[in-house]
């Protein structure tokens, strides 16, 4: 989470770096949620230099990782409603022009 802020602080970023960082970041917590569901802890060493790992902390381990992907969602649902526009410039190739609105298609 520290390396998340401290991506988002740098200067001359743009908001579609920004929005690059974020997605990298909730990519990260449903990886980690679920390999914890797996107990696949090769993400976790120290976890994983544990010799044996109490289920039940692992399962609140991965409900913390839940709830923290559903807070970051709420708290920048107002990102998630421009998706589609901020992918035009993130990933202008991959972006269906259909979908976009018309005065961004040809951008």
């Amino acid at each position: 989470m520290n390396n998340l802020n401290v991506k988002m602080q740098g200067k001359n970023q743009f908001i579609d770096d920004i929005w690059a960082h974020f997605k990298a970041f909730k990519l990260k917590l449903n990886l980690f949620a679920g390999q914890l569901a797996k107990n696949d802890l090769s993400h976790f060493s120290r976890l994983n230099s544990i010799p044996s790992v109490n289920e039940e902390k692992l399962k609140n381990y991965e409900d913390g990782l839940k709830k923290l992907h559903f807070e970051f969602e709420r708290r920048f649902q107002d990102f998630s409603a421009i998706q589609t526009e901020l992918d035009i410039f993130t990933m202008s190739f991959n972006v269906n022009c259909e979908a976009v609105r018309s005065d961004l298609q040809l951008e």
